[in-house]
């Protein structure tokens, strides 16, 4: 089981995380979209991503940034 960190960007809106348990992200995409009444497509085109999915928990204390956030900070 993965934890996915589902999150929706706009220009003047935030929201996020949503965190969805799922075995794939296929599903997790499912899951999402029964939630918002909406198909994937429709999410995509909203601006809902994926911002991090963990398989595992860290093995000691961390913080754990979306991957987004890594890229930003490495770029």
């Amino acid at each position: 089981m993965t934890l996915y960190f589902f999150e929706r960007i706009a220009d003047d809106d935030f929201v996020g995380p949503v965190i969805v348990a799922a075995p794939d992200e296929a599903e997790a995409w499912r899951l999402l979209a029964a939630r918002e009444g909406a198909d994937r497509t429709a999410l995509e085109a909203l601006g809902w991503q994926i911002a991090q999915d963990l398989a595992a928990l860290p093995a000691r204390p961390a913080i754990v940034y979306p991957s987004h956030y890594r890229r930003a900070i490495l770029g």
